[in-house]
């Protein structure tokens, strides 16, 4: 869809987000991680505010915005190209500002102009059998006769890591990253779950083996469902400006969970992953374009 790239751009959707939940009364980083969108390298403002928050964070003594934030812990951020990339490329975990540095003072990439999104990690995020995963959902936005309207498919599915969770090493791209570009390169990709992909039934029975007491379709793809709808509705007046006569396109939503449940929108993804890399895929994948089409 024209100018999709207010949802699947990494900085877009920040700012779409941030000003569509201003304008209802709420704090965009109840939703989403908290972000610095880095455009002029460190001298940019945005910088400098994430370079006082960093040392603030390190005193003890101090109080600061990450503290209302707890499951993100204190000091170690994710870094992202702020456009034009996907499939985990160019992200970066770091707990060290002269490493975070050196990542965003790059501004121009191959001649041309790249900004950065500085996120706050989840240090404690909800796992699965030790191992961290992440969500990815599908939805459907159409324009027919003038009329943007947004669909939720009720079916995903989670995404493992092969690599045990752990923050003591933030260098290993396959403990942190899920993203099957990242993981398809270990010679146990698939070992403990076929193309290390979960169905949400499967997590269920994992969550009440462990005596977790969440209903996942009911607590948590309830509340994706509404990050969703908080999205689509940030966006409408700028997707499909032309409200052509019949257009529509497939997102591909990632969410993350920390230890308490809480639900947080980590991106959206235009032309999302369609392989059908596990027999769950195989049956999933199909079905949701078939729907879609309909």
């Amino acid at each position: 869809m024209e100018n999709n790239y207010h949802l699947s751009n990494k900085k877009a959707i920040f700012y779409n987000m941030k000003v569509y939940y201003e304008a209802i009364g709420k704090e965009y980083y109840h939703f989403l991680p908290l972000t610095f969108h880095i455009k002029e390298g460190l001298n940019d403002p945005q910088f400098l505010k994430f370079e006082q928050l960093y040392h603030e964070a390190q005193d003890q003594s101090r109080v600061t915005l990450l503290d209302q934030l707890p499951k993100f812990g204190k000091n170690l951020w994710i870094v992202k190209p702020g456009e034009n990339t996907n499939r985990g490329c160019g992200i970066q975990v770091s707990r060290d500002i002269d490493h975070i540095k050196s990542l965003v003072q790059n501004t121009n990439v191959n001649g041309n102009r790249r900004s950065y999104i500085i996120q706050k990690y989840i240090e404690k995020p909800l796992l699965y059998k030790n191992r961290k995963f992440d969500i990815r959902c599908f939805t459907l936005m159409s324009t027919i006769g003038g009329n943007l309207q947004g669909y939720w498919y009720t079916d995903g599915y989670l995404r493992t890591s092969s690599r045990e969770f752990t923050i003591k090493n933030v260098s290993n791209r396959y403990v942190h990253l899920t993203n099957d570009a990242v993981q398809k390169k270990l010679d146990d990709y698939g070992k403990f779950e076929s193309g290390n992909k979960l169905s949400y039934h499967e997590f269920q029975k994992y969550l009440d083996s462990q005596g977790i007491k969440c209903d996942f379709v009911k607590d948590v793809t309830a509340k994706m469902r509404q990050l969703v709808q908080d999205s689509m509705r940030a966006v409408s007046r700028k997707v499909d400006p032309h409200r052509k006569h019949a257009s529509f396109e497939i997102f591909g939503y990632d969410f993350m969970i920390d230890e308490d449940l809480n639900t947080w929108l980590i991106e959206v993804n235009t032309n999302p992953c369609f392989e059908l890399s596990s027999p769950y895929l195989a049956r999933l994948i199909p079905a949701m374009v078939e729907n879609a089409l309909k």
